[in-house]
């Protein structure tokens, strides 16, 4: 008589709290578009003016990049568990604060710019804890889809949250919306503050430096290959998402209304990588999978500015969505596994400061470039380079000798090991 067929244990069964924690993650995800959404609307609606909602957008990115930079030492300070209260305890107060002032008509851009700031310093570290403490609750074996998971989630919260926050912004005004977003922070800060006691949370006998950080990702040719591929594809394809409004334009140019359609096609895409990124990883490398992942984004980009059509254009969002994501996945999880546990937090902290600084800076690269040769121009050159310098760094990794350290030829399996890492 054949044996009842046993199905394997997902992730979210195994961890108990988990599954909440990732729906926790969602709510308050979406509830900062909101507020996004209502910043710059409120910025524009005061002062009618473009620059200063780029200044207030800037706020918030200057404050998450530089802060993202001490995450590591503040987490070793006050512990995991206190890090992340104080930063979602940060993020709902200024929250409540932005949906007073906005209810007295008092000097909402000075206190926009302000609450861009500490949320921006919040943002960081929470990002950091929650990576900490889903590395420390996820089984080695389910790391990678754990992960992609919490990406997925994140990309589900940037076509909600824009959409939830148009449709209440017209229904209830600006005071209920920023209301409603600070209780958004609540099930996260209760899904967290349940999930950290599991773990441990001693401070450690002897505080590690940022610099050591540095020096072993020069020296582990996994981090070191995590953290440059993660720059090149943050420098160029990500400033596609920003410049959105001048590729809409270019698709069609009575299709501005458009313009929040095609950034969630590219949220959209990304939601799919929870259902690709295990099997491939099951089957490639990890070089392999982000290798393809961004050579694919780099020929969907010169897809883009060869295309003038806007459903293709949409398609084609979908699709470079996907392949980026999956990539920004493995790169992420490989900074994880690669990581000893000492230098954990200082190596995440380097890694969501180098990425949440290189989009923006070469955006502006971009946005020089389209004002002198045109955006299709600046997006086929972006997607050439991008395919250039990932394909000479897959085709000479590919040539290398087979005998190579287990741990670099398969960072999933590392996890037990990561002195081995070292090299």
């Amino acid at each position: 008589m054949a044996q009842p067929r046993q199905g394997k244990v997902g992730p979210l069964r195994q961890v108990p709290g988990l599954a909440p924690m990732l729906l926790a993650a969602l709510f308050a995800r979406t509830g900062a578009m909101m507020v996004g959404l209502v910043m710059g609307f409120v910025a524009y609606h005061q002062t009618a003016s473009a620059l200063t909602v780029a200044m207030v957008a800037a706020a918030f990115g200057l404050a998450f990049a530089v802060s993202a930079l001490v995450a590591g030492q503040v987490m070793e300070r006050v512990g995991l568990r206190t890090m992340l209260a104080g930063a979602l305890l940060l993020q709902i107060t200024g929250t409540m604060v932005l949906a007073s002032v906005t209810e007295t008509a008092g000097d909402d851009i000075t206190w926009l710019i302000l609450f861009s700031v500490s949320n921006g310093f919040a943002a960081s570290l929470t990002f950091v804890g929650t990576q900490l403490l889903i590395n420390k609750l996820a089984p080695p074996e389910h790391l990678s889809r754990v992960v992609s998971f919490d990406a997925a989630a994140a990309s589900v919260a940037r076509i909600a949250g824009p959409a939830l926050g148009g449709v209440l912004l017209a229904q209830l005004g600006i005071p209920p919306v920023f209301l409603i977003a600070a209780l958004s922070f609540v099930p996260l800060a209760v899904a967290i503050m349940a999930l950290a006691r599991r773990v441990s949370d001693e401070h450690p006998a002897k505080r590690t430096r940022l610099r050591e950080a540095v020096g072993l990702v020069r020296q582990v040719p996994l981090l070191r290959w995590a953290l440059v591929t993660a720059v090149l594809g943050e420098a160029l394809a990500l400033p596609l998402v920003p410049l959105m409004p001048a590729l809409t334009e270019s698709l069609n140019r009575d299709a501005a209304d458009r313009l929040g359609i095609l950034v969630a096609c590219v949220a959209l895409g990304s939601v799919g990588q929870i259902f690709l990124v295990d099997r491939l990883r099951a089957r490639h490398d990890a070089r392999v999978v982000v290798g393809i992942g961004y050579v694919a984004a780099g020929a969907l980009l010169i897809g883009l500015a060869l295309d003038d059509e806007l459903f293709v254009g949409g398609f084609l969002l979908v699709l470079f969505g996907l392949s980026i994501s999956i990539s920004r996945t493995v790169l992420l999880t490989s900074m994880h596994v690669g990581s000893p546990d000492s230098h954990r937090h200082h190596i995440l902290s380097l890694y969501l400061f180098v990425t949440a600084a290189a989009t923006p800076l070469a955006a502006l690269l971009w946005g020089v470039t389209a004002d002198s040769v045109g955006i299709d121009p600046t997006i086929a050159g972006a997607g050439l380079l991008l395919m250039f310098l990932i394909a000479a760094g897959l085709i000479s990794y590919r040539r290398r000798p087979a005998a190579l350290p287990s741990a670099e030829a398969d960072p999933v399996s590392s996890e037990s090991r990561p002195a081995g890492l070292v090299t």
